[in-house]
């Protein structure tokens, strides 16, 4: 089907609706520090570049400092971003011509910007379009595989995709949708097993729907990835298990939908709103602890989805009284995530695919890990509160090689019993209280020996649906922080 510029439009408003939060994910506070955490990102995560950039920065704040840096100790710095023999000449020759040429400020003309060492087309587009908002789209790997299986563009270049992008697509949005397609592809549309059931997109790509090859493989997609199982299609809709479900678990919410069961949903919480579609096809009933419980019960549920920490007693109670069904998860560990999708599995009929993510996972907590270090990891402002031993977040942490500090499940800390814990790694997750670059700062000031790092909330507290991507994002983190200089 061809991309006229009604199905465009289409397109826009659903990525618009999936990723309202993209943005540039390389961590910078001027255009030099962009330019050089994109030299960094060159074949390396952005997750690890934001990891050895705070130290970078503190030590080469601006290019006349960089300018004048030993190459050996650049490398130490940038080691575990790999090829950091030629990205440490790359900086130090961009420092030096930016003090050289423009007087050690970042021009905004893409030819000088192109010109400078180690910037290519795609980091000047990264720069023009994030530092000083000069309408660019660069493409990477992840809008390089998006754009062809969309049927966006079938050039085998990432020059020539992006001329295809910049001729269908407004100028205007062109800064908005480069960040959207790298969502897209890191979120959903991956290169191996791309999660095609659920995806936003999926109405309109072809390859998604098996009626194409996909590019990227050459094959068609007959299995679709679910939480990085294979979901084989059939002809033959599931009938097996409860088929009207309430789930009151953010985390449930999505994994039910990973498993193909979003048809059976008619009710979750309002804080279920992964994936994000979903927002618009199955009712909110209220919060995690004070659900609608009339509305609940005029859905006539089958089954309701709780967790005992989660959810309250009360709301067991009161699902009991009306006679509805519900099970009760209790996930304060790794383990507990391998018994609930076994359980969850069992009673919703989809057996063979909760044991696939129960195998991984089960798996993956028992590979051999690091002694500490000893982290803090607040999970709330006001009073600060932290996730220690017994709990789902400090099992994660302790199995990806951290020590978590500050007492067994959720304890209080006044600022004082805050310092005394002398922590040498602080986590502040996006959820579920909002931590941002200013507490970060604030944190860093009180901790000036430790690591403060901000880290993806929901990778480290949706269990089940998340927890493979917890414990990646961890011992990522963790083995950073290993690394020596050669």
């Amino acid at each position: 089907m061809p991309w006229t510029k009604p199905k465009l439009t289409r397109l826009q408003e659903a990525l618009r609706e999936a990723y309202p939060d993209a943005e540039c994910a390389l961590d910078h506070g001027d255009p030099f520090q962009l330019v050089a955490a994109t030299i960094l990102s060159a074949q390396c995560t952005d997750a690890r570049v934001n990891l050895v950039t705070p130290d970078f920065f503190t030590k080469y704040p601006n290019a006349s400092a960089l300018a004048e840096a030993n190459l050996s100790e650049v490398e130490a710095l940038i080691r575990s971003t790999g090829f950091f023999h030629n990205k440490a000449k790359n900086l130090i020759g961009m420092a030096q011509a930016l003090v050289s040429r423009h007087g050690g400020q970042v021009p905004s003309d893409p030819v000088l910007l192109g010109k400078l060492p180690g910037v290519g087309q795609k980091t000047a587009n990264v720069v023009l379009a994030n530092a000083f908002g000069v309408p660019a789209l660069a493409v990477d790997t992840h809008i390089f595989r998006v754009a062809r299986r969309l049927g966006l563009s079938d050039a085998k270049t990432p020059e020539k995709v992006e001329a295809d992008l910049c001729r269908q697509f407004r100028k205007q949005d062109w800064i908005e949708l480069h960040h959207q397609l790298i969502f897209h592809g890191r979120r959903s549309c991956h290169a191996q097993r791309p999660a095609c059931h659920g995806c936003p997109l999926l109405d309109l790509c072809e390859v998604g729907h098996g009626r194409a090859d996909d590019p990227h493989t050459g094959s068609k997609v007959h299995a679709q990835a679910i939480g990085g199982q294979p979901h084989v299609r059939t002809s033959k809709p599931r009938i097996s298990g409860p088929q009207r479900i309430v789930s009151l678990v953010p985390s449930v919410t999505e994994l039910l939908v990973r498993w193909g069961l979003a048809t059976r949903l008619v009710g979750r919480t309002r804080y279920c709103v992964e994936p994000k579609w979903i927002r618009n096809t199955v009712p909110a009933l209220g919060g995690t602890k004070d659900p609608d419980l009339k509305a609940l019960r005029d859905l006539q549920p089958d089954l309701v989805i709780l967790e005992r920490d989660e959810n309250s007693k009360a709301t067991a109670e009161a699902l009991e009284a009306a006679g509805i069904p519900w099970i009760g998860l209790k996930v304060r560990s790794i383990a507990d995530c391998v018994a609930a999708l076994r359980l969850l599995g069992k009673r919703l009929g989809v057996e063979a695919e909760a044991q696939r993510e129960a195998d991984e996972i089960d798996a993956a907590r028992k590979l051999k890990t690091p002694k500490g270090p000893r982290t803090l990891v607040l999970v709330w402002k006001d009073p600060w509160m932290s996730a220690g031993p017994g709990t789902y977040l400090g099992d994660l942490l302790h199995r990806s090689g951290f020590d978590p500090l500050g007492g067994d499940l959720y304890p209080a800390h006044s600022d004082g019993n805050l310092e005394r814990l002398r922590p040498e790694v602080v986590l502040l997750p996006s959820e579920p209280y909002r931590f941002t670059t200013r507490h970060r700062a604030e944190l860093q000031k009180r901790f000036p020996w430790a690591r403060v790092l901000q880290v993806d909330g929901r990778a480290l507290t949706w269990y089940l649906s998340r927890t493979l991507e917890g414990l990646a994002l961890l011992r990522e983190l963790r083995a950073g922080m290993d690394l020596t200089p050669e």
